[in-house]
């Protein structure tokens, strides 16, 4: 049995099988990156913490497995679909504070709230297109043969 303190490198177990060509780890890792934008990373690293404990007998918490795919593997589409899940809170917070309420009940835009969530938009915008980017790139390679 593995535990996460057991291993030396970085104390991530999962760091630990980077490059090692390991079947399991590898499909693990496809699997959180192949589905990163149609399920949510908390229930992604749910499964993987089943798969992990079961088959490798590697045992990790679900924050510590969310740590590895966000901050150490960093595989753009899987931080890519985070950052742009946080974006969607952000956006629904920004547009609330667009709007201003007189104390006569006129209503008028607050421009520079308005600025923050026009740009918070943009960004949403290009996440989106850089995620659109990645699986058209994704797609090719599976269709030559290769991995990316």
């Amino acid at each position: 049995m593995r535990d996460e303190e057991a291993v030396p490198f970085f104390g991530c177990p999962l760091c630990a099988y980077t490059g090692s060509k390991h079947a399991l780890y590898d499909e693990v890792m496809s699997y959180v990156t192949d589905n990163a934008h149609r399920v949510h990373l908390h229930e992604l690293v749910t499964h993987v913490q089943a798969a992990l404990s079961e088959h490798l007998q590697i045992h990790m918490t679900r924050d510590r497995i969310r740590q590895h795919f966000i901050s150490h593997a960093c595989e753009q589409r899987v931080v890519l679909n985070h950052v742009l899940r946080d974006m969607v809170d952000i956006l629904a917070v920004a547009k609330s504070n667009c709007v201003v309420v007189s104390e006569e009940g006129m209503q008028s835009m607050d421009p520079k709230a308005t600025s923050v969530y026009i740009d918070a938009v943009k960004q949403v915008m290009s996440i989106y297109k850089q995620l659109e980017h990645k699986q058209l790139e994704h797609k090719q390679l599976e269709h030559t043969g290769r991995k990316s």
